[in-house]
């Protein structure tokens, strides 16, 4: 057998896809940090090399593999470790690369430090960690997500798993079902993350609005959103992407009622067709997400609505897809995040029939992008004039002069002149009021 040693305790972590993936990528590395191990770039010489990876599309895999091959190129004596969603589903085929020494599902991640110490040598086949996902029982808490040393934005995860199983999505395979955090533990972690100086709590999650919906005390978001904003101390609350059913009326007057809840929701449209939405086992329909916009904004004060969008799915016609366009305009969100539709074996519209060639699926991800685009400039536009609180994150140069750059409650990126404020840091709170756009930026002067 080939031995690999450790020679040393320099781990190096990349985290492919969503922004959960990212934040539990920055918990991994917060475990090895705690137990005294020293992170290098994932470009760097390594004693471990952890690949924390995704599956929501087959380019997802790919990168997935091409990381873990370099990983192995970088130092062939490393133990390269392979976890995360494609970890989860994939085991077979990443089993078949050449020096992975092993491989941790998503429901096991907790326990990969204790994996990786006492994994000293190389072993043949690589050693799988992997629980099947419709077993996972409890939520499993890996740790702090956070690795902020400015203390302006703190993450907190407060659900994993998903139960709605859309046709297309690969998700419920690789997370297993709902399991919800306890309230008590969120409401520590949020005291904590707030005595250390974060100024903006996010709860993240992997269907976030379905907290609460496996327990039987009738805790759901709203709920732990109102405890959450009454910490002493919080000056802003975020919630993460949640489905439009789970909008409630009472999740809009917790929001309402609460101001450090920020005016930003993201909600999955996915597609803008009845028979499209039908297909894809998501329950609204078009004229039911157009209804919900009206409320939001009807509800809270100059909200932000983001959404994503998925196109090319099977069955979609040309004509289908222009007059969706159409409907779409209509809808003034703040941004989108668009997706062409990617055949994802083992979901059942994977063996739909009318699957869409990927030159059109690409020349339809162009069209809608230059309607977000113009979307999107319209939404920061009718921001000129108002008041913007910022949360100061970084300073840039723009135009050769230093800015000091953040976010808005309903998160649209802001920036101000660093000279207006000498004694400025990240993670501070400034009113701005609204000037011009620079670039992708509003810019405002400090009031």
């Amino acid at each position: 057998m080939n031995q690999k040693k450790i020679l040393g305790q320099r781990f190096a972590v990349c985290t492919l896809g969503c922004k959960v993936n990212q934040e539990e990528g920055v918990a991994l590395a917060n475990v090895f940090r705690e137990h005294g191990w020293t992170a290098v770039d994932f470009n760097e010489e390594a004693d471990v090399y952890i690949i924390n990876s995704c599956t929501v599309t087959h380019l997802a895999d790919r990168k997935s593999r091409q990381m873990l091959r370099r990983a192995v190129r970088r130092n062939p004596q490393a133990l390269v470790v392979a976890t995360g969603c494609y970890a989860q589903v994939g085991q077979e085929t990443i089993a078949r690369i050449p020096g992975v020494d092993l491989i941790v599902g998503t429901n096991d991640r907790h326990r990969l430090f204790e994996e990786v110490r006492r994994l000293c040598g190389k072993q043949d086949p690589p050693r799988v960690c992997v629980t099947p996902a419709a077993e996972a029982g409890i939520f499993h808490h890996m740790g702090n997500l956070n690795h902020d040393t400015q203390r302006a934005r703190a993450y907190i995860k407060i659900e994993d798993g998903c139960s709605q199983f859309c046709s297309y999505c690969v998700i419920p395979y690789a997370r297993g079902p709902v399991r919800s955090r306890p309230l008590a533990d969120i409401l520590n972690e949020g005291r904590e993350m707030v005595e250390k100086g974060y100024q903006e709590l996010v709860l993240t999650g992997i269907h976030t609005g379905a907290y609460g919906s496996d327990l039987a005390n009738g805790l759901n978001l709203a709920k732990a959103a109102a405890a959450l904003a009454e910490i002493p101390g919080l000056h802003r609350l975020r919630l993460g992407s949640i489905e439009p059913q789970e909008v409630t009326e009472e999740l809009l007057a917790v929001m309402a009622s609460h101001d450090n809840i920020c005016p930003h929701l993201h909600i999955p449209l996915q597609a803008c067709d009845d028979e499209i939405i039908a297909a894809m086992n998501r329950r609204y329909t078009v004229a039911e997400y157009g209804a919900l916009l009206v409320k939001i904004r009807q509800c809270l004060n100059n909200p932000a609505v983001t959404t994503d969008l998925i196109v090319g799915f099977p069955g979609e016609t040309p004509e289908i897809f222009q007059a969706g366009l159409r409907r779409l305009a209509t809808f003034c969100f703040a941004d989108m995040h668009i997706f062409p539709y990617s055949r994802r074996e083992g979901t059942p519209a994977a063996s739909f029939p009318n699957q869409i060639d990927a030159r059109v699926k690409n020349a339809e991800v162009k069209e809608v992008s230059a309607l977000r685009d113009e979307m999107k400039q319209a939404f920061r536009r009718r921001q000129l004039g108002r008041k913007l609180e910022i949360l100061t994150e970084q300073k840039i140069l723009l135009d050769g002069q230093p800015y000091w750059t953040g976010h808005s409650p309903n998160y649209l990126p802001l920036a101000f002149e660093a000279a207006e404020c000498p004694r400025a840091d990240a993670g501070q709170l400034y009113q701005l009021k609204i000037t011009e756009m620079k670039g992708s930026y509003l810019i405002g002067k400090v009031i």
